[in-house]
């Protein structure tokens, strides 16, 4: 391989995803003051049903955040690691069997690209992340080097059928 894996790096989330979580997080925040304000300087009577949806809003706004700060793809010397809270990957680089590139279609018709790196022993896992990170121009490179298994599946069917389609 021509161009190696980028060694001892970090690749955060964009911030455009970072401010989302903040300004969810900022919002959820209003939402908690506003439904326990009246309660607290007893104007009315705590309605349940406001309060519970407030704090649900203010813990997925809190788990947000935390997440889009926290979660990083790292290349150490020998493996990549994609790491968020509840869970790390690691992949050695020396594992990797190909790569693919896919979209998650959306109800409303947009989607979220994905990259993959495709372990060659299965009890390895497979990392699938978002395009949003801050990867630079070392890292396309590096992955773009990897064997494309799309391309080669699209060959695969393309001669399995004869030519017809």
């Amino acid at each position: 391989m021509e161009n190696p894996a980028p060694s001892f790096c970090v690749y955060r989330l964009h911030w455009s995803q970072r401010a989302f979580a903040l300004l969810f997080l900022a919002l959820s925040v209003f939402f908690v003051v506003g439904s326990w304000k009246g309660v607290f300087f007893g104007e009315e009577e705590p309605r349940p049903f406001l309060i519970i949806l407030s704090t649900i809003f203010l813990l997925v706004g809190l788990g947000l955040s935390f997440n889009a700060f926290q979660t990083t793809v790292t290349f150490t010397g020998d493996a990549i690691e994609l790491r968020s809270i509840l869970n790390r990957l690691k992949l050695p680089l020396s594992g990797i069997r190909g790569r693919r590139e896919y979209v998650a279609r959306g109800e409303e018709g947009g989607g979220t690209r994905y990259l993959c790196l495709i372990p060659e022993d299965d009890r390895l896992p497979t990392l699938q992340f978002m395009k949003n990170y801050t990867f630079d121009d070392a890292f396309y490179r590096w992955f773009n080097e990897l064997r494309d298994l799309d391309a080669e599946d699209k060959r695969v069917r393309k001669d399995a059928n004869f030519g017809l389609v």
